[in-house]
């Protein structure tokens, strides 16, 4: 061999050496752990009882104060957050049939293209603990959520049942844990998954998911571990502005909320007692997120790790007369908690930033490194990691004013329940809640608008009027029609919009060629603009039906031609899809309370002692086994319970 050949075959060597040595010591991905409550408020202060988000992530990390779920329902929502979609786009609307369900986002096929794929594509191991999707239940739990590595979920009827955790692990026959709270069994299993994903080689993307604090649907409550039930004995809900208003107040809302009666003294202290079992159980998420928090530190991955604490929705108690409940456009049900400690993120920050769920799924890949142009094109919402990093930033030109990121669209289909003992009495379901609302974010511009089924409407100022108590859609003034023809206009759009439509809705409602003539709301309401926005078509429903309906709901801007026919070019048909996982009978109930401080720190290999598999009985229940549902004292509430999400 001669020198020259020698020389050349040296430097490929050292190059092939040093690709992998830089491949070897190039940084490993963040990791990402998501804990989701259920149902959680936060313009009621449920956090401040939170020690330990106060302490390890919002101390840590930041706290984002304007976080909003665009749809306030557990199943929407949560698809919302997984496709990266506004439920208009997925047409997953309720948590039942017909508006939608596990058995929906299956026949739709959406579960064949989501946030585990996405990410295990990136290279991600993605792993999910705890409450999946309403209707994934024993008569489904076979049909196992796809592009999960592992996937542990509560299954229906028992979702709901805090001292009977059935659960169902990569789509095996479901197991009992006998003798434990859930909220137990989700901690032990978080901590047994952290363990085994610390111990390999790849990121990952860890799902937990307890139902705390929502309520145990036959009881009206939640059900804290027992180690906590005693707690916060003279806490009460809150007596914010809105909490019970006066006549006068109330006549201003819309549709079936317009005629709620003044809560009486003995459904005031339903509300505190519920807002009482709400913060006790959620002592146990906290524990949840403490234990997790450390383990992660113990192995040293917690500073590569973006660790997000959040809701699926929010929730009120007696709020706009409401004893307790969800599935309004009003701040409580739609503005959520959101937290986030991790990798470049300051901390001890309270950020003013809008987000919503819909932004979370190009937030993580994001996080991956995943280019732009290799990200799903159905999409609606922006990646936050920019925000996150940097929480002291404005919202970019024109902030304040109403801008594009400071705009959110919120809608809902279906009815609506009252989480509450008086619920039948005041005449739940209510089937008239459909509504179309937009909202405007900002320090000078700060607007609630909102257009029901009904026809009704409801503008509030949200800057001056926070608890959003006086309907400046009651008795207009000339200026108040120019404000609506303006939001009309926004909210036509976001109501319409699909992928980029729901980035930039300001480029569809320019009054000429220039495209960035108007980019905020302040700059829409020169007079010179009058005519302009009061030529767009208002937006309008036919009917009050339970699900989303093209027909019904039209007109749109831009046309759906131009825009993607709300999200159908991304999901396959469910016109009139039959859901089998609904439902189903009860048979099995502990008829005990469970979560004491000696299980505070049960391990999974203890609770596994007690594991008790079901059998074909305890699912399908033959006549023998009807006997024994009512000898434990289980109880077929009314119909409407099933739509409690």
């Amino acid at each position: 061999m001669t020198m020259a050949r020698m020389s050349m075959l040296l430097t490929a060597i050292l190059a092939m050496a040093s690709t992998a040595c830089a491949a070897c010591s190039s940084p490993k991905r963040p990791n990402i752990v998501i804990l989701m409550s259920d149902d959680q408020d936060y313009r009621l202060g449920s956090t401040t009882y939170q020690n330990v988000l106060q302490r390890d992530v919002n101390a840590k990390g930041v706290e984002f104060v304007n976080h909003y779920a665009t749809t306030a329902n557990c199943c929407p929502s949560r698809v919302s957050f997984m496709r990266g979609q506004f439920v208009h786009n997925t047409n997953v609307t309720h948590v039942n049939a017909p508006g939608g369900n596990y058995d929906k986002f299956v026949i739709s096929k959406q579960d064949q293209d989501y946030l585990p794929l996405w990410m295990k594509k990136s290279g991600y191991r993605t792993e999910y603990i705890g409450k999946f999707l309403n209707g994934y239940s024993q008569k489904n739990y076979f049909k196992t959520p796809k592009h999960w590595d592992h996937v542990a979920a509560l299954i229906d009827p028992y979702t709901n049942v805090y001292n009977t955790p059935v659960f169902s692990t990569n789509g095996e026959r479901p197991i009992w844990y006998e003798g434990y709270h859930q909220s137990d069994v989700i901690r032990a299993m978080a901590l047994d998954r952290v363990e085994k994903l610390t111990s390999q080689d790849d990121p990952f993307l860890l799902f937990i998911a307890p139902f705390s604090p929502h309520v145990q649907n036959a009881l009206h409550q939640s059900i804290p571990l027992s180690r906590h039930k005693d707690d916060f004995p003279e806490v009460q809900a809150p007596r914010n502005p809105n909490w019970n208003p006066s006549d006068e107040i109330q006549k201003q809302k819309g549709s079936w909320l317009a005629s709620l009666p003044l809560m009486n003294e003995s459904v005031k202290s339903f509300a505190d007692h519920s807002y009482r079992q709400r913060i006790r159980a959620l002592q146990g998420v906290d524990e949840i997120m403490e234990d997790v928090i450390a383990l992660l530190e113990k192995k040293g991955v917690m500073d590569n790790t973006y660790f997000i604490y959040t809701t699926d929705n929010g929730y009120k108690v007696g709020t706009h007369r409401i004893p307790a409940g969800k599935a309004t456009f009003y701040a409580e049900d739609t503005n959520l908690p959101f937290s986030v400690r991790g990798p470049g993120i300051p901390h001890g920050v309270k950020s003013k930033i809008p987000g919503a769920h819909v932004d979370l799924v190009p937030t993580f890949l994001d996080i991956a490194g995943v280019p732009k142009d290799q990200w799903p094109p159905q999409l609606d919402g922006s990646s936050l990691l920019k925000q996150w990093h940097h929480p002291s930033e404005s919202t970019g030109v024109q902030a304040g004013q109403g801008n594009t990121k400071e705009i959110i669209n919120i809608e809902f289909w279906g009815l609506c329940i009252v989480e509450a003992p008086n619920a039948a009495e005041l005449g739940v379901p209510f089937k008239t809640n459909s509504y179309k609302t937009l909202r405007i974010v900002a320090d000078d511009q700060a607007w609630l608008y909102s257009f029901w089924c009904t026809g009704d409407v409801e503008l509030y100022n949200t800057a001056s009027d926070p608890y959003e108590l006086h309907n400046l859609a009651v008795n207009m003034t000339a200026e108040t029609k120019q404000l609506i023809n303006r939001l009309n206009a926004i909210l036509l759009v976001t109501k319409s919009c699909e992928t980029n439509t729901c980035r930039q809705p300001w480029q569809w409602l320019q009054p000429g060629t220039q495209k960035h003539e108007i980019i905020s709301l302040s700059q829409a309401m020169d007079p010179k603009y009058d005519e302009h926005f009061a030529s767009f078509p208002k937006v309008a429903f036919k009917e009050c039906l339970q699900i989303q309906d093209i027909d019904n709901e039209g007109p749109y801007y831009p046309p759906l031609s131009q825009t993607g026919n709300l999200g159908q070019n991304y999901r396959g048909p469910t016109d009139n899809y039959e859901s089998q996982g609904e439902g189903g009978t009860r048979y099995l109930d502990s008829g005990a309370e469970y979560g004491s401080w000696a299980q505070r720190h049960t391990t999974l290999a203890e609770i596994l002692q007690t594991q008790h598999v079901l059998s074909d009985d305890e699912i399908n229940g033959p006549d023998t086994m009807d006997l024994r549902g009512r000898d434990v004292g289980i109880q077929d509430g009314p119909e409407w319970l099933q739509w409690i999400g």
